[in-house]
C-alpha cells in the first residue's frame, strides 16, 4: 500500500488509530494497528458482510477523511453499496457507523458481523446477550501494562445479536471471515445464556479466541439502513478506574472543540500554509485527556507506533507548538504532566505512562527553553508555583547524579538518554556505547546539548524565583548560572574546528566530534561573537554541514557520516550519524534567529535558508508529492523522509515558532506582538492568535504589520 494515503484518526482520548504499516486501512472496521494507551495491537474489530453464508466481496472505491473521520465506499459489484464513516471519540470508542444501500433489483437481506480475536489468557471473554466485552492487561514492550476493559457492541437499536465465541489454533491476523470457525457452521450460532467464556483444556501456544456480534440488515429495492458499530474502551486495573464523559454526539471527535480554538493561518506561499496546518493537526491526534492514571493534566504524545505515550525528550518542543493554541491548558499541562510525577530523588521520568513510569528512563531536555516560551504567550503565576519546587529538585538531582564533582557541564551516561543514539560522539569515549539496551550508566560524557538545556533551566529558574520573591533561591539559581556559562564557554570551545563540542571527563579533553549539538549555545549568550562568526561559517561550509537539505546530525567530514542511516552496515531506526532531524533544526534556526536580532547579517541568511529547506522537507515538495509529513529523521542530500520507520505522525520540533519567526517576522517579547523580519517577510494573516488572555489578528500586507485585538 502506498504510504501516501496514509490517515490517522484520534479523539483527544487515550487511544490513537495510525498505524506505521497498514495493510487493510481500505478494509471496513479498524482492522490495522491501532494503539490502546501506551500498547500497541493488531487490530479492534473487523466488520464483514454476509449474503446467506457467503462473505461478500467489499470493494473500496473512494476514501477520504472529513472533519477528522475517515468516509470509505464499497460495493460489492451486485447492488449493494455501503459508505462507512470511520472515528474515535473522545471517549475512546472506535467507532465504524455504516450506511447500507440497495441500488440493486431484487431484495437483500445482508448479515453484518462484526468480529475480532484476542489471546486466550487472562479474563475469559464475556458473552453479553447483544455484545461482548474483553478484559486484558495489554502488553507493551518496556512500559507498564494497560488494563483495557473494551465493550464492542451495534447500540443504535434492538437487533444486534452475540455469537458464540471458541478458541481455535492458528490463523491470521488478515481480516478474512473465511478463517473464522463461523464460516463453516450453518447457521451463525448463539449463546445460551449471558456468560463468560469456558475455557477448554489444554490450550495450545498460540491459540486465539474468535469473539463477535452479528445484525441482520433486510434491503428492500432502493432502501437504505445505518447501523453503527464500536468498540468503547475503558480503563480498570490496579489503581486505575477510568471512564471519560460522553461527548457531545455532534462533535464526537472534538474536531470543531479543537479547531475553533486554533488560529487560522494563511499566506501566499502554499507550502508554509500546509505546514502550519499540519503542525495544528498532530496536536489534535497525539493530545491526551487527563485523569486516568498518572495522567494528572492533559499531555501530548510524541508520535504514533511505539511513540504514543508524553516524552521528555520531545515535550518541551511540543509546548512551543501547543502555545499557539488559544487555550493553554494542552501547553499548559504538558509541562505539569512530568512535574507532578518527578521521583522522589528529583529525577524526572523519560516517559509517561497511565500506570507506571521506569525508574531507569530519562532523557536530557529543554524544559527551560520550552518553558520560557510557553510564559511569554501565556504568562501565569500560579502554574509557575505548581512546577518551581519540583522543578528545583530536578536541578538539584542533575548536580549530583550528572555532575557529581560541580564543573557545571553535564554528563550523558549512555547513548540512549540525550535521544541521539548511534553516533561517534559515544563510541569515540566507550567502543560499546552503541550496545546498551537500555537507560543504565555506561560511561561518562560531558554533554554539550546537555549542559546547554541545563543552563537555559536554570536561567529561567531564576527569573521564576526573582519574579515570585524567592530571593534565596533566585541567589543559588544566579550563582549556577555564572559557573555554566562561564565553563562551557571556555572548556568547550574548540577553536581549531570553530565548534562546541562534547568532553571527556576522565581526561578533561574535548572528543573532536563535531556533532550539530554543538550549534546549540547559539541560542544562549553563551558563545562570544568571534565565536559565533565560526560557528557561522563552519555551519554554512558545504563540505561540513551544509548539505541540500541541512543539518546533518554530525559533519560531513566525520568518518561515520552516513546520510541513509546506517550504522556500521546497517541501517538503524534513529541514527544519528547524518540523518537530518527537525529537532536539530528548530534549535538551530532558534539559534540563528537570536544573532540575526543582534544584527549578524550571516545568521539572517542562514536562517531564512534552513526554514526554506526545513519545510521543502516537511511539506512534501522535496518528494514531489505536496502532502505535509512529520517523519523522525531525513535524508540529507534528497530531502527524503524516515518512511521506514512507519512514525509519520511525531511532534519533536517546534515548526510554529521557527516559521513564525523567521518567515513571517514578528516576535512576541513583554507581552505584545513586535514587528521584527529577519530579511524579507513574507505577506500573511493570521487570525485569533492568543496572547495572555486576548486574541489578535496579525497580519503583513506588503511589508507592513498590523495587530488588532478582536
Amino acid at each position: 500500500m502506498n504510504q501516501n494515503k496514509k490517515f490517522a484518526l484520534a479523539g483527544g482520548g487515550y487511544c490513537l488509530y495510525a498505524p506505521r504499516f497498514p495493510r487493510f486501512q481500505r478494509t471496513p472496521g479498524f482492522a490495522d494497528e491501532c494503539s490502546i494507551g501506551n500498547a500497541l495491537v493488531p487490530s479492534v474489530f473487523f466488520l464483514s458482510f454476509l449474503d446467506g453464508r457467503h462473505p461478500l466481496t467489499m470493494v473500496c472505491k473512494q476514501a477520504e477523511v472529513e472533519h477528522g473521520k475517515a468516509v470509505l465506499t464499497y460495493e460489492d459489484g451486485n447492488g449493494l453499496k455501503v459508505v462507512e464513516r470511520r472515528l474515535l471519540s473522545q471517549d475512546d470508542r472506535f467507532v465504524s457507523e455504516l450506511e447500507l444501500h440497495n441500488t440493486g433489483k431484487t431484495e437483500r437481506e445482508v448479515t453484518v458481523v462484526m468480529w475480532t480475536t484476542t489471546d486466550p489468557e487472562g479474563e475469559p471473554v464475556s458473552l453479553e446477550g447483544d455484545s461482548f466485552r474483553i478484559r486484558r492487561l495489554l502488553k507493551s514492550a518496556d512500559a507498564p501494562d494497560v488494563p483495557a476493559d473494551i465493550h464492542y457492541s451495534s447500540p443504535d437499536s434492538k437487533g444486534g445479536k452475540c455469537l458464540q465465541g471458541f478458541f481455535a489454533e492458528g490463523g491470521s491476523d488478515r481480516p478474512d471471515f473465511e478463517e473464522t470457525p463461523w464460516y463453516e457452521m450453518e447457521a451463525l450460532p448463539t449463546p445460551r445464556a449471558k456468560r463468560p467464556m469456558e475455557k477448554p483444556s489444554p490450550i495450545v501456544a498460540g491459540s486465539r479466541v474468535y469473539a463477535g456480534l452479528f445484525r441482520p440488515v433486510p434491503l428492500k429495492v432502493g432502501a437504505k439502513a445505518a447501523h453503527r458499530f464500536e468498540a468503547n474502551v475503558t480503563f480498570k486495573g490496579k489503581g486505575i478506574n477510568f471512564r471519560a464523559r460522553r461527548p457531545d454526539p455532534k462533535d464526537e471527535n472534538g474536531w470543531h472543540a479543537f479547531w475553533d480554538k486554533v488560529p487560522k493561518f494563511s499566506c501566499d506561499d502554499k507550502a508554509l500554509e500546509r505546514v502550519v496546518k499540519h503542525r495544528f493537526h498532530l496536536l489534535y491526534l497525539l493530545r491526551q485527556g487527563q485523569g486516568a492514571g498518572l495522567f494528572t493534566s492533559a499531555a501530548v504524545c510524541e508520535g504514533n507506533g511505539p511513540m504514543h505515550q508524553p516524552t521528555a525528550f520531545s515535550t518541551p518542543a511540543i509546548m512551543r507548538e501547543a502555545r499557539w493554541l488559544q487555550d493553554p491548558s494542552l501547553a499548559r499541562g504538558c509541562l505539569k504532566a512530568f512535574f507532578d510525577n518527578v521521583q522522589h530523588n528529583g529525577q524526572v521520568p523519560g516517559r509517561l505512562y497511565m500506570t507506571g513510569v521506569n525508574t531507569n528512563d530519562f532523557y536530557h531536555a529543554d524544559w527551560g527553553g520550552g518553558f520560557e516560551s510557553l510564559d511569554a504567550m501565556h504568562g501565569d503565576k500560579a502554574t509557575k508555583k505548581a512546577v518551581l519546587m519540583a522543578m528545583q529538585r530536578y536541578v538539584k538531582w542533575l548536580g549530583n547524579n550528572r555532575d557529581p564533582e560541580g564543573s557545571g557541564l553535564t554528563d550523558i551516561v549512555n547513548h540512549f538518554e540525550a535521544g541521539q543514539e548511534f553516533s561517534r560522539r559515544y563510541t569515540v569515549i566507550d567502543g560499546k556505547a552503541d550496545r546498551a539496551i537500555e537507560f543504565t550508566e555506561q560511561f561518562r560524557l560531558k554533554g554539550i546539548d546537555a549542559s546547554v538545556f541545563r543552563y537555559r533551566l536554570v536561567k529561567w529558574l531564576h527569573a521564576v524565583a526573582e519574579e515570585i520573591q524567592e530571593k534565596a533561591m533566585a541567589n543559588r539559581f544566579q550563582a549556577e548560572v555564572e559557573v555554566i556559562l562561564d565553563t562551557i564557554r571556555k572548556k568547550m570551545w574548540d577553536e581549531k574546528a570553530g565548534i562546541f563540542m562534547d568532553l571527556d571527563p576522565a581526561n578533561r579533553r574535548k572528543t573532536n566530534v563535531k556533532a550539530a549539538v554543538g550549534f546549540y549555545p547559539l541560542a544562549t549568550d553563551i558563545p562570544n561573537q568571534k565565536q559565533v562568526d565560526a560557528m557561522l561559517d563552519l555551519l554554512s561550509n558545504r563540505n561540513e554541514f551544509w548539505t541540500k537539505y541541512p543539518v546533518p546530525s554530525i559533519a560531513i567530514s566525520d568518518s561515520t557520516f552516513d546520510p541513509t542511516g546506517r550504522w556500521k552496515g546497517t541501517r538503524k531506526g534513529c541514527p544519528w550519524n547524518g540523518r537530518v532531524w527537525p529537532m536539530l533544526n528548530s534549535h538551530i534556526m532558534e539559534g540563528l534567529t537570536y544573532w540575526a536580532e543582534r544584527g549578524n547579517k550571516k545568521a539572517q541568511k542562514l536562517a531564512r535558508e534552513l526554514l526554506d529547506k526545513t519545510v521543502a522537507m516537511i511539506s512534501g515538495e522535496a518528494e514531489g508529492t505536496g502532502e505535509p509529513n512529520s517523519f523522525e529523521h531525513y535524508h540529507p542530500i534528497t530531502g527524503v523522509g524516515s518512511r521506514y520507520r512507519g512514525i509519520d505522525t511525531l511532534l519533536h520540533s517546534y515548526v510554529l515558532d521557527n516559521v513564525f519567526r523567521i518567515a513571517c517576522g514578528f516576535a512576541i517579547r513583554f507581552g505584545e506582538v513586535q514587528d521584527d523580519p529577519l530579511g524579507e517577510a513574507v505577506d500573511f494573516r493570521l487570525q485569533g492568535m492568543p496572547l495572555g488572555n486576548k486574541l489578535y489578528d496579525v497580519e503583513r500586507k506588503n511589508g507592513r504589520l498590523r495587530v488588532q485585538q478582536q
